[in-house]
C-alpha cells in the first residue's frame, strides 16, 4: 500500500514538471527581447578598450 502511494506521488509530480514544461514551451513567444548593436572596427581602428578615471603625466 505505502509503495503504491510513493508511486502515484512520484507520477504525479512527473506530470505537473511535463505540464510545466509544456506551457513554458508554448509561451515562449517574448515580445520584450532586446536587441543589442555590435560596433565592427577595422583591426588597424580599434578604439582604445580600457581607460581609467586617472589622468596620465
Amino acid at each position: 500500500m505505502k509503495k503504491n502511494i510513493i508511486g502515484a506521488f512520484v507520477i504525479l509530480l512527473v506530470a505537473v514538471a511535463l505540464f510545466l514544461m509544456m506551457e513554458d514551451i508554448t509561451n515562449s513567444k517574448n515580445p520584450d527581447t532586446q536587441l543589442q548593436q555590435v560596433e565592427v572596427y577595422d583591426a588597424n581602428n580599434q578604439p582604445d578598450l580600457a581607460t581609467t578615471d586617472q589622468e596620465e603625466d
